[in-house]
């Protein structure tokens, strides 16, 4: 391993990908053949890769690029021969927020439109990893999913490259993807935060539920990665779903309740639910479904939980059995809740 320092292991914002990006596009320019060939070729391969997102049978030589960053607060923009507009909304580990996507791809559409362009080219450009729930608004925006994977798969064939600011950030970014995929290899008790993060990725990719969702929540605690799924209509204007937990390796029962519902109160709510799961676990061999040490407050809460033991296990990872435990304990609360449904 090398000793030398690394740029954008130090410049970890996501500004200092967006110039990263910005700085490789205006690479493609044909001018910059002279500067230093392979580097423009390089340029030319992920230009094209971009532009083909939106027209497959693009086979144009690229001859002009001019490339900007902060255009109208799109992170990135791109023209291409005087007739390709690309935008590219970069991301590290955030996500898109409120409808920018939207106001992008709207403002973009309408410059084209104004300056005889074709379409915008639309890319969610992803070095970070990020959930297929999320994922799925941005594809429903336009844009086309640009991640890690498909950087490397071009990158991986310029390695003879000597410029010291593409090899730095080709190195960083491989550096990250390997922090990845280790999970499996660890004793669950060491894992860190991206072993937990690529874990919940893991449990996304082989469930297989239409309603899956994970992420990191931010408390003064310091945080901790989730994964939530199987939400089901609850009486009382609620919602039940399952959550698996980083913190302390808990699969959870929760409940969305209803503040403004007068009918019965939001604790009353949990309680109730508390006592008709343990009562029906118990019916069906299920004795490790049980309270938590403490009831919550508030909008979401817990109202029963299984330890790491029953669904998880302890040292390596069983992979195949944890997904078996977490469908038996699913199929238990999905047929819980239409029993009890069945009769409100």
């Amino acid at each position: 391993m090398s000793n030398r320092p690394n740029l954008f292991s130090i410049a970890t914002k996501e500004l200092s990908q967006d110039a990263f990006f910005t700085w490789l596009i205006l690479f493609a320019d044909k001018k910059c053949e002279q500067e230093d060939h392979l580097l423009n070729k390089c340029a030319k391969e992920f230009v094209s890769k971009l532009i083909k997102t939106k027209y497959p049978s693009f086979d144009e030589q690229i001859e002009y690029v001019e490339a900007e960053r902060q255009w109208g607060h799109i992170d990135i923009v791109a023209t291409v021969n005087n007739k390709y507009f690309i935008v590219i909304e970069d991301k590290t580990y955030t996500k898109y927020h409120n409808e920018q996507l939207y106001r992008y791809r709207e403002y973009a559409t309408e410059y084209c439109s104004k300056h005889n362009l074709l379409e915008p080219v639309l890319i969610y450009l992803k070095t970070g990893n990020e959930s297929l729930y999320s994922l799925r608004t941005v594809l429903k925006e336009g844009y086309y999913i640009f991640d890690r994977e498909k950087l490397i798969s071009i990158f991986k064939d310029y390695k003879e490259i000597k410029d010291s600011i593409f090899s730095d950030f080709i190195v960083n970014l491989s550096n990250l993807n390997n922090r990845y995929n280790k999970f499996l290899e660890e004793e669950i008790q060491k894992w860190d935060n991206n072993d937990w993060e690529d874990f919940h990725q893991f449990i996304e990719k082989n469930l297989n539920f239409n309603d899956i969702n994970w992420g990191y929540a931010n408390n003064p605690a310091g945080g901790f990665w989730w994964s939530c799924f199987s939400w089901l209509n609850w009486k009382h204007n609620s919602s039940i779903y399952m959550q698996l937990e980083q913190n302390k390796a808990r699969l959870c029962f929760k409940v969305e309740v209803d503040l403004d519902n007068k009918d019965k109160k939001p604790s009353s709510v949990r309680n109730e639910l508390y006592k008709l799961i343990t009562e029906e676990a118990k019916k069906v061999g299920l004795p490790e479904i049980k309270r938590p040490e403490r009831f919550g407050s508030g909008s979401y809460m817990t109202f029963a939980i299984i330890e790491q033991q029953y669904w998880l296990g302890e040292g390596k990872l069983d992979a195949p059995k944890v997904i078996e435990n977490i469908l038996k304990y699913q199929k238990f609360f999905s047929q819980f809740q239409k029993n009890f449904m069945s009769n409100a």
